[in-house]
């Protein structure tokens, strides 16, 4: 199926995919992201239908998608793009490192400054939505594009702080996504009924990208260690015995949200951020009466542990035996954190934190201390991101002290050295090119050594 040359698609939704050969990210990321992006496109489609927008020319997501199956598929996609009265683009660092999508972005922005050579006007048909946050400044083409919806300060700093992505896994029915979508709505709207932009077909493979050079850090990388995580808590299904509110709790303990309601994401996703800020990546695991075991594992692996734990959940099984018997244990890699909302009044009865105590009563006298960061007890939303990370920091430099380094196999001794009279005088070697370092290669004083054969051996 191709691009019909009549066809004026209401908006194009620009992001990063799997099937893009630039996206390194996809591995990490597998299929559930593109979930997101289909809910993303379906719930933009009824915001822009509830405003009376015209979509009846908009493709589906599935149609957009099956584009890039196709054999041509730099054409097709040049094509949509040219013709389309908006474009939305989910910005991530993955999307500015994607050539393909910087190369979409520049087709849609060159309509843009063409419309503003021959009107004068200057179109804001180009909609750059926050998709994941940014680890350092996105390009200045970006830049002055993003989005800032007019939201409640709560909500736009969730926004910030999480990006769309962020909090439509958190809580994707809740009002500060529905606000970013309906912001969005408004723009495309506003843009697809007020400007009429002259089509281009463009072959995105002789597009120049508009992030050309522009590199930007993604979730996963730059990674020096391994974190293993572990959840103690209960479902709204399976409330811990005692507890009166169920709004703490999803369908598993990885949902469990210590910080609701509702705009604050649960403690699993909070956690993985504050890891993978500390440039390691997190492995999620459920507490279970295998965890010293499992922790023990992790040692050998060379991986530090976190222990997320419910204080409500502690009390019952299958957690309480479990986190017992890790109490009983020295594990000098192994944090544990114990959140508690500051709203939340049935967590600060007395009872809960005494029968904490006697779960942990030789952790606990170690709790919350600023030189021994690894056990930290009733920790508030403002701290969560703080001490977590200084639990890994700490949890990761006692591991080398803990863990002996592995050697490389023994090999056959060396030989002596050869006596010499003369220091051995090898050719110049010749400067690097600018791509790879700027001024000339530092070596060893020229001339060949005595008896010496050439090589080739050296390395671009």
């Amino acid at each position: 199926m191709g691009v019909p040359l009549e066809r004026e698609f209401y908006f194009f939704l620009s992001h990063a995919r799997r099937e893009d050969p630039e996206a390194e990210y996809a591995e990490r990321f597998h299929d559930l992201e593109a979930e997101y992006v289909e809910r993303f496109h379906a719930d933009l489609l009824a915001a822009l239908l509830a405003l009376e927008a015209d979509c009846a020319a908009q493709m589906s997501f599935g149609e957009v998608e099956r584009l890039y199956d196709g054999g041509q598929w730099q054409q097709e996609i040049g094509r949509a793009v040219g013709r389309c009265r908006a474009f939305v683009a989910l910005c991530s660092p993955a999307y500015v490192n994607s050539r393909y999508c910087g190369r979409e972005w520049k087709v849609f922005e060159d309509r843009l400054d063409l419309y503003r050579t021959e009107t004068d006007i200057d179109a804001r048909a180009l909609v750059a939505v926050l998709w994941q946050p940014m680890p350092s400044a996105p390009p200045p083409a970006m830049g002055r594009h993003l989005l800032v919806p007019d939201l409640p300060r709560p909500d736009r700093e969730e926004y910030e702080e999480q990006g769309l992505y962020g909090l439509m896994r958190t809580d994707p029915a809740g009002p500060a996504y529905r606000a970013v979508v309906a912001a969005v709505a408004r723009a495309v709207r506003k843009a697809a009924e007020n400007y009429r932009l002259r089509a281009a077909d463009r072959d995105l493979e002789t597009v120049r990208g508009a992030f050309r050079g522009h590199r930007m850090a993604e979730p996963g990388e730059r990674i020096t260690g391994r974190v293993r995580v572990f959840v103690a808590a209960g479902t709204d299904t399976a409330p811990p015995t005692g507890r009166r509110s169920r709004q703490y709790y999803g369908r598993s303990p990885y949902d469990w949200t210590p910080y609701h309601p509702p705009a604050h994401p649960n403690a699993v996703y909070r956690a993985q951020q504050v890891i993978q800020n500390e440039e390691c990546v997190a492995y999620m695991d459920m507490v279970d009466g295998d965890l010293v075991d499992k922790l023990d594992e992790a040692l050998r692996n060379r991986e530090t542990s976190v222990v997320l734990v419910d204080a409500w959940a502690a009390r019952g099984e299958p957690y309480r035996g479990a986190l017992v018997a890790f109490d009983q244990r020295n594990h000098p890699v192994t944090g544990v954190l114990v959140p508690c909302h500051a709203s939340d009044e049935e967590s600060h009865a007395d009872e809960l934190w005494q029968e904490l105590s006697e779960i942990f009563p030789y952790n606990w006298m170690r709790r919350n201390d600023n030189f021994d960061p690894l056990f930290q007890v009733r920790v508030d939303r403002r701290h969560f991101a703080d001490r977590l990370a200084r639990m890994v920091r700490a949890s990761q430099n006692r591991l080398s002290e803990n863990v002996p380094p592995r050697l490389l196999p023994k090999g056959p001794s060396a030989g002596p050295l050869p006596g010499l009279s003369v220091l051995p005088q090898l050719p110049p070697e010749p400067p690097e090119t600018p791509e790879h370092g700027a001024g000339p290669a530092v070596g060893p004083p020229p001339g060949p050594p005595p008896d010496a054969e050439g090589t080739d051996d050296d390395v671009y």
